[in-house]
């Protein structure tokens, strides 16, 4: 099947998008969301249909609706009464909906048109339902400070990872709704719920536009309504299949409360014999006690009900059924292929996942186009892919194995425009990503991973890629990379940092700033391991095998002390104990030990450790080295200070590129370093020939410059001496939290 759809020039059949539309008030404008998310989805090359339902006698949009049914696929529900509420609305829109990729909106355009195609990306990139969280809103104060109490409330109470779960617009798959029942005013806990049974609920951020067609104030009324759904969603999640938790809770501690405030009365009629009859405490207490233990009572016969029915309740979804070796699916994809390649459009992986799998934007055009699809296409159907606008957006939940998939095609992708580096960095010293694809309908013309780091010693940037060597820019064509470029600035500009720093790996075309600090070292491998010995200079070598074969060694110490072994079982403590000594005696801060555990979690057997050990055992240097494609990056070192003279240094490297031979690699790299520093001339000593690092900064904030917070810098020699002087210990502890700044 594969191989057929990539002989075939034809563009994957896109699916349906169905947005529904309720309108349960008056003050309400359609056409403005008809007509925007409309041009939005076509241009992106979407078949769409709007279901508009209408709650009650609401007439004065018939006409209107009519109109716009003429340019586009319009469906009007009316039901009747009136009153009916959103969720009703909602759930019958859906009802008559057509496609599997459902979004909700509200009566009038509340966020950007084009912020509609992230939504439904995000469903396509496996997402059962996509919550909105509306960035830098431009409604009344009152509204956003309500707001924000409500989804603060919400995050404490019900442990919802959501921030506006408020916003009218939302995404989900037309089967969600099957499972999920929603009435009253619930279709705003949809994500909540849907998360709870199961579904795959993410969030995606959209710009946020002034809402035409709806009031600025929300009335008293809307607060009410919102803190008791809080009330209410909190008892459905928590407690409809535990009842007599909550009515036991309360019953059990009025109950307690109740007997308490009974045992004074009752010791003065014991002991004392005093009347009972003027005591109003007494009285008090015996209600109390007595409530108590008829919300017990409740929260019984509730459990008992439950009990009884208990076979026709469930709270829960089924993924994936296996029947020997055969795999039933819950949803509705192709768990067969557990990796197919992209046959058609740009060939890119896309990050639908199914049960681990990623299924290409191929597999899903396999199926037979809907013949509703096919007629309510409009726009771009007859155009080719080159003629479509290209935009550029921030990468969406689900899409970490379609941007992978990009990086690794690139002829520049480099370990470190990986999606699993910019988790780790997150995970480890907390900077905001702001990762961007440039897109031409759903061709992938290029990717910026960018990073907002916020440091006492450089100030606010934003850097791509932080604790890396290399990063900035992949793109196809000189404008994708410029629209990304243009962007980037852009959010310079909004975040208010000083600069951008792009670590490019080669020059770009412009004349923007450069640092000229830093050069790289890579090599090409031979074929054969045993080449790499030749390679090195003859006192290279030497070295070389007297750290290999002690016989070779020129003194008896050197002999009875070598007979070195390199092997790749390293452990991540001998690395750390051996690379924060090394930094110490350089002056500068280390890394913390968890982020070496954290490269270990994220890439396990991509991030090796060699070590070199003498025969007695112990470890006297290691070496992390990182693993893509085809290149073996040598990346964090450290060996102890009595051997740097004895050529295991260069002993290890040998090593480790012997070893990259053997498992089928053909280049090495070995790094950056400063220009003229010790590291670089070792580098040379082995062969290697500097290239140039070309760093591009963008100079965004007013009087921004070029960092200078580096350590050649003769500002930081003293800060560097008293650092190398500092006990390990107290390297160790202040190292690794200087470290975030340093990025």
């Amino acid at each position: 099947m594969t191989e057929t759809l990539a002989k075939s020039s034809a563009p994957p059949e896109l699916p349906l998008v169905s947005v529904v539309i309720a309108i349960t008030q008056t003050e309400a404008n359609p056409r403005t969301v008809i007509e925007g998310f409309g041009t939005a989805l076509t241009d992106a090359g979407y078949p769409c249909e709007f279901v508009v339902v209408i709650d009650g006698p609401v007439t004065r949009f018939d006409d209107e609706l009519q109109e716009l049914g003429k340019q586009w696929s319009v469906r009007i529900v009316s039901l009747e009464g009136g009153g009916l509420g959103e969720s009703i609305a909602l759930s019958a829109g859906v009802a008559k909906a057509t496609g599997e990729l459902v979004v909700n909106a509200p009566p009038y355009l509340q966020i950007e048109p084009l912020d509609v195609v992230d939504v439904v990306k995000a469903l396509e990139a496996g997402a059962d339902c996509v919550a909105t969280w509306r960035d830098r809103r431009i409604d009344p104060w009152l509204n956003q400070l309500q707001s924000r109490l409500f989804n603060w409330m919400l995050r404490i109470i019900m442990k919802a990872p959501f921030h506006d779960l408020n916003s009218g617009t939302r995404g989900f798959r037309s089967h969600v709704l099957e499972e999920v029942a929603v009435y009253g005013e619930l279709y705003r806990f949809l994500p909540v719920l849907a998360a709870r049974q199961g579904f795959r609920v993410v969030e995606v951020r959209v710009r946020h536009r002034e809402e035409q067609g709806r009031s600025g104030f929300y009335g008293v009324g809307v607060y009410l309504r919102r803190l008791l759904d809080i009330v209410a969603i909190t008892f459905l999640t928590r407690f409809t299949q535990r009842p007599l938790r909550f009515f036991g809770y309360i019953g059990f501690s009025a109950g307690i409360i109740g007997i308490l405030l009974t045992l004074w009365p009752l010791y003065d009629k014991i002991i004392l014999d005093k009347s009972l009859s003027d005591r109003p405490l007494f009285v008090i207490g015996a209600i109390l006690a007595a409530f108590g233990v008829q919300l017990i009572g409740f929260g019984l016969v509730g459990e008992i009900i439950i009990f009884t029915q208990a076979p026709n309740l469930r709270d829960y979804k089924v993924g994936e059924e296996i029947d020997g070796a055969h795999v039933i699916s819950g949803g509705e994809s192709d768990p067969d292929a557990a990796l197919q390649l992209a046959a058609a459009s740009d060939g890119v992986l896309q990050a639908d996942r199914v049960e681990g799998s990623v299924v290409d934007d191929a597999e899903s055009a396999s199926a037979p186009a809907d013949p509703l699809a096919v007629a309510v296409r409009r726009g771009d159907a007859s155009e080719k892919a080159e003629d479509l606008p290209i935009r550029v957006r921030a990468l969406l939940p689900g899409e970490d194995a379609r941007w992978d998939a990009y990086v690794s095609r690139h002829p520049q992708g480099t370990f470190f425009h990986r999606t699993g580096w910019s988790r780790a960095v997150q995970e480890m010293f907390r900077h905001q990503s702001s990762h961007l694809v440039v897109e031409q309908g759903r061709k992938w013309l290029g990717v910026l991973p960018l990073f907002l780091t916020k440091s006492p010693f450089l100030g606010k940037n934003l850097v791509s890629v932080p604790y890396s060597v290399y990063g900035g820019v992949l793109a196809s064509d000189d404008r994708a990379h410029e629209a990304l470029v243009e962007e980037a600035e852009r959010l310079g500009h909004e975040f208010g940092v000083g600069f951008v720093e792009m670590r490019n790996l080669e020059k770009r075309v412009g004349d923007r700033p450069e640092s000229k600090l830093y050069v790289t070292f890579r090599c090409d491998l031979p074929e054969d391991p045993a080449e790499v010995m030749k390679g090195l200079p003859k006192k290279r070598r030497a070295e070389v095998r007297a750290a290999r074969e002690p016989a070779a060694a020129a003194t008896k110490k050197k002999r009875e002390s070598f007979g070195i072994k390199v092997t790749a079982d390293g452990t991540v403590e001998e690395l750390f104990r051996l690379f924060a000594d090394n930094k110490r005696r350089l002056g500068s801060p280390t890394l913390p030990l968890r982020w070496f555990q954290a490269l270990r979690d994220e890439f396990g057997k991509a991030a090796v450790i060699h070590r070199a050990v003498e025969p007695s055992g112990r470890t006297i240097a290691a070496v992390m080295s990182f693993t893509f494609k085809d290149t073996v990056y040598a990346y964090y070192s450290g060996s102890l200070p009595e051997v740097n003279h004895t050529g295991v240094n260069n002993f290890i490297y040998c090593a480790i590129m012997e070893w990259a031979i053997e498992n089928g690699y053909r280049r090495f790299d070995f790094g950056r370093s400063r220009a003229d520093s010790g590291p670089a001339k070792f580098k040379e000593n082995m062969g290697f020939v500097a290239e140039p690092l070309h760093y591009e900064y963008l100079l965004v904030g007013k009087g921004a410059e070029m960092p200078q917070f580096h350590p050649s810098n003769p500002k930081l020699a003293l800060p560097r001496r008293v650092w190398s002087r500092m006990p390990m210990r107290l390297c160790n502890m202040f190292g690794g939290r200087l470290s975030r700044y340093l990025p």
